[in-house]
């Protein structure tokens, strides 16, 4: 009778092993993918309804056709939450920077519907 495990018992464990490794790191890669982007697309889309809500309150919008408004208008109003006490709206692309300055066209249409649009900075 012998004691231990031969080399092909050793080389079959490390290969199950193995196996088992890149599977769970290419499950659980995901997790850790970067998901500032959609963070931002988030925070667009929630500033662009806060924004309607906003319109709506605005006589000029519904002569004037059009109005261009800022992030930082929301917030001065009341339409948007900022991020700190100072009024700040942070960009997740990047911590250091404010959203803040981001407009947003507001749109009447004749049926009495408003449309906004952030207009991304090229």
């Amino acid at each position: 009778m012998k004691n231990g495990y031969t080399v092909k018992e050793m080389l079959v464990v490390i290969i199950v092993l193995g196996v088992f490794t890149l599977g769970m790191l290419s499950f659980t890669s995901y997790a850790f993918k970067d998901r500032t982007q959609d963070y931002y697309k988030e925070k667009v889309h929630l500033i662009e309804k806060r924004a309607v809500e906003y319109g709506s309150t605005l006589e000029n919008l519904k002569t004037e056709g059009n109005l261009i408004v800022t992030v930082k208008d929301l917030v001065e109003n009341g339409y948007y939450v900022a991020d700190d006490n100072e009024g700040n709206v942070t960009d997740p692309r990047n911590s250091k920077a404010t959203l803040n300055g981001l407009k947003v066209k507001l749109t009447y249409l004749e049926n009495g519907n408003i449309i906004a649009k952030v207009i991304e900075d090229e």
